[in-house]
């Protein structure tokens, strides 16, 4: 259970970073959103129903190619049954935690993710650096 929870919180994290590199490589607001429980979407150009394309893991990818994970979905059974408290992330060019109309926020944003335990994420608000807790 600790391992599944482990790998399951620094799969999100690794994602929350790539949205954060997808907004200063495209030079626009991009960021990641809770669809579900079990379900979220890294998105791109400050659209929250605009999925970014997949990143290349098989876990990253629905059948249109689009950047959406479901925990619950067959190419994601290694983590099936994690849940994911309810959050969106918005980034700006910088890389910097702003929110959905580009104002930076005030205070650090927080992701927890759930399987027989918890652990959280954090992304700072003034440097965007996204740390396990």
């Amino acid at each position: 259970d600790t391992i599944k929870l482990n790998n399951a919180v620094r799969k999100v994290a690794a994602d929350i970073r790539y949205a954060q590199k997808l907004a200063i490589s495209s030079q626009q607001r991009c960021g990641l959103i809770r669809n579900s429980a079990t379900s979220y979407t890294v998105f791109e150009q400050g659209n929250t129903a605009d999925p970014a394309p997949s990143s290349g893991d098989p876990c990253s990818t629905d059948s249109s190619n689009n950047f959406i994970v479901d925990f619950n979905a067959d190419r994601c059974s290694n983590y099936s049954g994690v849940t994911l408290s309810t959050i969106t992330l918005y980034f700006n060019s910088l890389g910097t935690p702003v929110d959905a109309t580009g104002t930076a926020i005030a205070g650090n944003q927080t992701v927890t993710v759930t399987y027989n335990g918890t652990r959280q994420i954090t992304i700072d608000a003034n440097t965007g650096r996204v740390s396990i807790l």
